[in-house]
Order: structure tokens, then C-alpha cells, then sequence
């Protein structure tokens, strides 16, 4: 199975990204500022973050930040923490001299912050980033289904029986587009089946966290997201 990619979010400290990287991480996410999404404790100083940059061996450091016009001190930044990608903290597009220094350094844009609800046009997923130039983008990374507790269960089993629903094969349609990991309600039971269904995804993507300000924000304790990487390092 060739979409192993995996990326895994909001990690706090050296310990736990060393965990994640020995069961297979590739990216390792830390937040630089508080996430709107989350009401926790799992965003890091970048002092914090540079411990976990220097704990990775193998691993890619993706510095969740904010990316306003403030050129030198996002490169600052990065470079403190040996970030190999940024993500904007929220879903935006970063200035076109932010985006031009960052590619200038070597450093790629991860764009997160995209949810796909159960009725998008699949068309639509993309279409903020269709036009502009100079994105800098090595990855998308799509939350599917956020507000379905089950929702690889409804797109494998419910969204068939309508056909305007987002389906399975919209979904590897998108990531045929764009190189995309996708964020899903992963368990150790399905991860092994969904990557299987989605063979043009990158791989998948674990936001941990500990509580949500929403009701539709998909999330994975950090226990149960270990859980999750052992399971996808026994797929074939």
C-alpha cells in the first residue's frame, strides 16, 4: 500500500513526538497558537517546539503558526524550531511574500483548516486555491465528515444511497488533484480498510486533542491515536 503518508497534529512535548515518529509518524505538527478549534492545553512556545524539533530523527516538523506579513519573524521562527513545513493556524492563504520567503527557504506550506461536509460539491473543495499563483503547497490535509461521529461508516454506507451526497470516490477524485491526507474518525479497526478504498490519498491525518469548542471537530486523544498508528503499521 503506497499511502503511508502520515501526519499527526498538536503534538506538546519531545516525548510524545518521539512516540508517534517510532510508530510511524512522517509529519509531526505542533501548534504555535491557540487552535480556535480546541479548549486544551496542547499549544507550544516555540522554545517548547524547538525541543521537539531536535527530538525527531526521521520525522518532518509542521509548525502550525500565525503567517501574517511579518516576514522576518516567521522565518525566525522557523528556523528556531527546524520546522521542514508550515501550516497557517486557521484555513487561510498566507501573503504572497510570506508565501515567496518560505519557498525561497526551502520550507512548504501544508494547507489545513479544509472540512468537508456530507453535502459539499466536491468541486468547491478546492476552489479558493484554484487561482492563485505561487501557493508554495506540498500538502492538503482535509477534515472528511467532522460532523459524524461514524463518519467513514456513513460515506461506506450511507452516502451511497444518495447520490448528491459526497461519496468514496469524490474523495479520491480530490486527492488525485492535490497531494491530500485526509482526517476520518481513524480506529484500529478501520484504518486498514479506509486507506485501502482510497488509493490515490497520501495518507491520513490525527489531530489530537483533549476538548473541542465544537461539536463537529474531529479529534483523537492521544491514547487512542497510538492505537490507531499501530494498527495502520500492521497494514500491508
Amino acid at each position: 500500500m503506497t499511502n503511508k503518508l502520515i501526519k499527526v497534529d498538536r503534538v506538546r512535548s519531545a516525548a510524545e513526538a518521539v512516540a508517534v515518529e517510532r510508530l510511524g509518524a512522517d509529519l509531526v505538527g505542533v501548534s504555535l497558537g491557540p487552535d480556535p478549534r480546541f479548549a486544551d492545553d496542547r499549544t507550544v512556545t516555540v522554545e517548547q517546539a524547538a525541543e521537539i524539533g531536535t527530538a525527531l530523527e526521521r520525522a518532518t516538523l509542521v509548525a502550525a503558526m500565525e503567517l501574517g506579513r511579518d516576514r522576518d519573524r516567521v522565518l525566525r521562527t522557523v528556523t528556531t524550531v527546524r520546522a521542514g513545513m508550515v501550516q497557517p493556524l486557521v484555513g487561510t492563504i498566507p501573503p504572497p511574500e510570506i508565501r515567496e520567503a518560505l519557498s525561497d527557504a526551502g520550507v512548504g506550506i501544508v494547507y489545513g483548516g479544509i472540512e468537508i461536509a456530507h453535502d459539499d460539491d466536491p468541486g468547491w473543495v478546492f476552489s479558493a486555491y484554484a487561482d492563485v499563483p505561487g501557493l508554495n503547497a506540498v500538502l492538503f490535509h482535509a477534515d472528511v465528515l467532522p460532523e459524524y461521529r461514524d463518519s467513514w461508516a456513513f460515506l461506506r454506507d450511507k452516502a451511497p444511497e444518495f447520490e448528491d451526497e459526497f461519496q468514496i470516490g469524490d474523495l479520491d477524485g480530490l486527492a488525485r488533484e492535490r497531494p491530500m491526507v485526509a482526517g476520518l474518525d481513524f480506529t484500529p479497526e478501520n484504518v486498514g480498510e479506509v486507506l485501502g478504498a482510497l488509493p490515490a490519498l497520501r495518507g491520513f491525518a490525527l489531530t489530537l486533542g483533549g476538548q473541542a469548542r465544537r461539536g463537529d471537530v474531529r479529534f483523537h486523544r492521544y491514547g487512542p491515536a497510538l492505537e490507531v498508528l499501530k494498527a495502520a503499521a500492521r497494514v500491508d
